[in-house]
């Protein structure tokens, strides 16, 4: 068999730059005869008044968050261990609804 032959790579992967991007224009034009076409109306953001409210945003100050208040931390009981007992010995008890035992 014949040795395969090397496989060239690509050259955007050999020098590590990535390709060069350029800026989408819509159409607008094209959209609004679209729009027209389909019985629609095309409706479009002033761009002088959006970048003035985005400017007014960049404008006003970060608000300040406010720290957190954390709770005092609770105190463990270091003293001794008590054991209690909540189990009841039902056994011998009278309840209302019982006939007592006859002898």
């Amino acid at each position: 068999m014949a040795p395969a032959a090397p496989v060239a790579a690509p050259a955007a992967a050999t020098n590590g730059a990535l390709p060069a991007v350029t800026a989408f224009v819509l159409p607008v034009d094209e959209m609004q005869q679209v729009a027209q076409d389909s019985g629609l109306q095309w409706v479009q953001s002033n761009s002088d008044k959006v970048a003035a409210i985005q400017a007014a945003i960049a404008a006003e100050p970060r608000a300040i968050p406010a720290p957190r208040v954390r709770p005092p931390a609770v105190a463990l009981d270091d003293g001794p261990l008590v054991l209690v007992e909540t189990r009841r010995d039902l056994r011998d008890m009278q309840l209302p609804f019982e006939q007592p035992p006859t002898a």
